[in-house]
């Protein structure tokens, strides 16, 4: 399978930084929203920001066990 670069990975990488702003203003209206938190832990860890998914998992925790869970498992690939 041939892996793309270039133009195609950095139109994926912008496509997540817009996502990941839009999750974030939908997180200023809801900001305990467990499936908001969980879809912008994945964008971090997708964009290799471990640190921000981190601490998007330490407030999971509080909020729903199992998707924190799951969060951390992909920031480990478990």
């Amino acid at each position: 399978m041939r892996e793309y670069k270039g133009i195609f990975s950095k139109m994926g990488e912008q496509l997540l930084e817009k996502y990941i702003e839009d999750l974030k203003k939908e997180l200023e209206l809801k900001p305990d929203d467990p499936d908001l938190l969980f879809k912008l832990g994945i964008s971090y860890i997708r964009l290799g920001r471990t640190s921000q998914a981190r601490e998007v998992y330490n407030k999971l925790k509080q909020l729903d066990s199992q998707k924190a869970k799951e969060l951390l498992d992909m920031m480990y690939e478990v």
